[in-house]
């Protein structure tokens, strides 16, 4: 009889309670999972960064120089020698030179060639670097190329169909006179390692007085989102004045609201045309720090102005050195009196931040 009248079931508040226990462990594993991915995710990007380090070293090796961080605007090419062997254009940036070092030989044998260029509307003729990075119209225009993404930042339609591009040329702490154009010496002005305009200079090697381990030589920026107000939502700058900015970097900082959301003028431009040299578009610098809110003169104007790193990775953003190093910059680096002046030569005003990306600024960076 008490064989006959052993249970055979749970009850119904048993199967609660075990439901329960399996929703609670889910809940604590999820973001253990979620965690997980995005360090894998953030590895791949550090590789990705880490290739395109071999890549300019490569560059260096062959030109005895770096590729500018943009070409002319006004001529087609680079005049002389072998000067469209090493990547230029109208506005192009130093990855199209870098394309041969990246498994990209091809796509740069489609822009260097010219020749008939599948388009949009059928084919459409072009010689050899002649066209600007926002034609549509051109194959390598809308190539989006695996090497140039982190899978930590998810897709954008921001200036479809042209390609992306998370990684940035870094222009150093100097906010104003990125066109050296108005400088009149050739970009030997400006602090960073990366220079261009209409007056084209290559950096080498060389004129990084202050150590390559000691340099920041690109880093990365979230992509420009549709309808993003915020940094992390795809927002990539807002208009402010550059009388203000030039003299006191921390404006930008003021323009931006609660929860991050800027206050008006804002440009979604990162990182949505690959291959344009312009600073807003594929360019860094180091003011404010990595994840700060960024600042140009606009609205038509994406050539001076204050653009800082930033990542959807926890905390801070990766940037490459130019030793070849990859390094993570924690949101919080010091840097240093944001309220100065934009500095033209000698130590950097911004802190460890600010030192990093001048080439010859003097400073004795320490520890970061």
């Amino acid at each position: 009889m008490r064989l006959l009248n052993k249970r055979k079931a749970f009850t119904l508040i048993e199967l609660l309670v075990v439901i329960a226990i399996i929703a609670i462990l889910i809940a604590l594993l999820l973001p253990a999972v979620q965690q997980a991915r995005e360090a894998a995710r953030r590895t791949e990007c550090k590789n990705k960064l880490k290739q395109l380090g071999i890549a300019l070293h490569n560059y260096h090796d062959t030109y005895n120089m770096l590729p500018w961080g943009s070409g002319p605007e006004n001529i087609h090419g680079r005049a002389g020698g072998n000067g469209n062997a090493r990547g230029g254009g109208r506005r192009h940036n130093g990855m199209v030179g870098l394309l041969p070092y990246i498994d990209q030989a091809p796509l740069f044998n489609l822009i260097s060639a010219g020749g008939t260029a599948a388009s949009v509307n059928g084919t459409t003729n072009y010689n050899g670097f002649v066209f600007t990075p926002w034609d549509n119209n051109h194959q390598a225009v809308r190539a989006n190329i695996p090497m140039l993404l982190c899978p930590s930042d998810g897709d954008t339609t921001e200036q479809s169909p042209r390609g992306k591009n998370n990684y940035m040329f870094s222009r150093g702490d100097q906010v104003w006179d990125t066109n050296p154009s108005w400088n009149g010496n050739g970009g030997r002005g400006l602090r960073g390692m990366f220079v261009g305009g209409r007056d084209v200079y290559n950096r080498n090697f060389k004129e990084c007085v202050d150590g390559l381990s000691n340099t920041i030589a690109m880093g990365e920026r979230i992509k420009a989102k549709n309808g993003g107000t915020t940094v992390q939502s795809g927002a990539t700058h807002i208009d402010i004045q550059q009388s203000q900015y030039r003299v006191n970097p921390a404006v930008c900082e003021t323009a931006v609201g609660p929860g991050g959301v800027y206050n008006g003028g804002v440009r979604r431009w990162a990182g949505t045309r690959w291959m344009d040299g312009t600073n807003a578009f594929s360019a860094m610098t180091t003011v404010l720090g990595p994840n700060s809110p960024s600042c140009s003169q606009g609205p038509g104007d994406q050539r001076d102005g204050i653009f800082e790193p930033s990542s959807l990775h926890l905390g801070g953003a990766q940037v490459l050195m130019g030793d070849g190093a990859v390094r993570f910059i924690s949101d919080s680096i010091d840097t240093g009196d944001t309220t100065q002046e934009s500095p033209v030569n000698g130590p950097s005003p911004y802190g460890v931040w600010g030192a990093l990306g001048s080439i010859n600024g003097g400073d004795i960076v320490g520890a970061f």
